[in-house]
């Protein structure tokens, strides 16, 4: 978390990850300290990104009750929107199946969902911030669009009295 790691840290520049999909989220982490961000799942909702149309259209139409955390038994815990994939593999990690099984009900399913675009069978990996990403857009319009609202966000926030 943010407010655990950015003052501990001072010798090198901290990036912070997850749930940043817009303006107002990059202002808030370069306000605690963070020297910048990686956006992971808005940039799957670029037009220069390859994935497939039906995963991107799966990520446009989702909110945010619409993903569930899997292989958090084996510290390898990823977020996906929830699909029948996700039910059978949660299923199964909740049972305790061991590493091997889960790994091998893993493997491929992230081409399956990305690249060939099942959305049923395969895995569509986004994170926290779904509610934010409901278009598809040219890189360039996401950052002036994340820069303007960051821009904004950081101004609001001369407004505030304490």
């Amino acid at each position: 978390l943010m407010e655990n790691v950015l003052p501990q840290i001072k010798s090198v520049p901290v990036l912070v990850a997850g749930g940043i999909s817009d303006g107002r989220a990059l202002a808030a982490a370069l306000l605690m300290g963070a020297a910048g961000v990686q956006m992971g799942s808005r940039f799957l909702l670029t037009e220069e990104c390859p994935a497939n149309p039906a995963a991107k259209e799966a990520i446009v139409k989702a909110t945010d009750t619409d993903s569930v955390a899997t292989g958090y038994s084996r510290n390898l815990g990823v977020r996906c929107l929830a699909n029948a994939f996700t039910d059978a593999y949660t299923a199964r990690e909740i049972a305790g199946a061991p590493k091997e099984e889960l790994m091998a009900m893993g493997t491929g399913t992230n081409r399956k969902g990305i690249v060939e675009g099942d959305i049923v069978n395969g895995t569509v990996m986004c994170g926290q911030s779904l509610n934010v990403l409901n278009d598809i857009l040219p890189c360039k319009d996401v950052m002036e669009r994340i820069i303007a609202e960051a821009k904004e966000a950081i101004a609001n926030v001369q407004k505030i009295e304490l």
